[in-house]
């Protein structure tokens, strides 16, 4: 009886400090200012969900809340620890979702987010050995049938996710099709086809790292709040790349795949640019619907490996 009373002592203080906590998120988010996180996963989170943060903290401070105060009353009546129990495992599985769309779908984890998992896992492995059973259960078949789960072709669900791995955009006239560029800081080639922007460009593209860039060439770039190599690392992947430079153009009848150094600059010159070249009859580019799985590449010779260093000393690079 006293295991279980101290057990219900150190539950009622992580209730009390998660919704202090959730409590101080939801003041900074009113606020405007920036949440509490310590990585640029929270933002790309926060992008991908149709449902405001603040409405998620304000659920969990709720959760919380709950927890404290059905601790609080089961103190006085025991049979009362069964219904916190029940939402405990409610909450448990509602963690599971969110953790499985972070690793499965978004891609990053949010460093928030975790701390929250941190406390509700915490509060269960509280609640005594059959209650830890139940609530690994419960947790274990979420991550499961979620990642059973396709919500929608995979280079599409991915497409989707591609602007959050932006490291940097240059803004050209509006056009249906969005472009990327896949690079990285030790890429020579990548470096040539960067290089080539600071002249003439009429289209909007966004730059998409497949490593950490603290340094760009072209300063009329506008840089985003953050973004994730990991997003960019597991697109190219999907579609069994592993060489950049990579420039892709998305739009409603599919899209288009570009490697190599020359290939894209071709690419550039004859699509963004007034100056029109004739076309090069060397290099094949064909155009995809979203769920085609084979992909014709071409330029292979001008590109890097992804996971590869192929740094040319008389360029500067891209890090620091």
């Amino acid at each position: 009886m006293q295991k279980m009373t101290k057990a219900m002592n150190v539950s009622w203080l992580v209730a009390l400090a998660g919704s202090l906590l959730t409590l101080v998120q939801i003041l900074l988010l009113a606020s405007k200012n920036d949440g509490i996180c310590f990585n640029n996963g929270c933002e790309i989170i926060d992008r991908l969900t149709t449902v405001p943060p603040i409405f998620f903290n304000i659920g969990g401070f709720f959760f919380f809340q709950a927890i404290f105060w059905g601790i609080w009353l089961a103190r006085q009546q025991r049979d009362r620890m069964q219904y916190v129990n029940m939402l405990l495992l409610a909450g448990l599985a509602a963690e599971g979702v969110l953790v499985s769309f972070q690793h499965f779908i978004a891609q990053v984890f949010c460093s928030y987010c975790l701390i929250i998992l941190t406390l509700v896992v915490l509060l269960n492995l509280l609640g005594g050995l059959r209650h830890i059973l139940t609530g690994f259960a419960v947790f274990a078949a979420v991550i499961v049938g979620f990642s059973s789960l396709q919500f929608s072709g995979a280079k599409t669900t991915s497409m989707e996710n591609l602007d959050t791995g932006s490291f940097a955009i240059i803004a050209g006239q509006n056009s249906e099709q969005k472009r990327y560029l896949f690079f990285s800081s030790t890429c020579k080639y990548c470096e040539k086809v960067i290089e080539s922007l600071q002249e003439e460009n009429n289209c909007t593209i966004r730059f998409n790292p497949v490593d950490e860039i603290t340094d760009f060439p072209l300063q009329r770039a506008q840089r985003t709040k953050s973004y994730s190599t990991d997003v960019n690392r597991n697109f190219l992947k999907s579609l069994g790349v592993n060489q950049i430079p990579v420039f892709l153009t998305v739009n409603k009848s599919g899209f288009q795949i570009i490697k190599g150094e020359s290939p894209i600059k071709v690419y550039l010159q004859e699509n963004c640019t007034t100056q029109q070249i004739s076309p090069v009859t060397d290099i094949s580019i064909d155009l995809f619907s979203p769920t085609d799985p084979d992909l014709l590449l071409s330029g292979a010779d001008d590109s890097c490996s992804v996971n590869t260093d192929c740094d040319d000393p008389d360029l500067v690079p891209l890090t620091k």
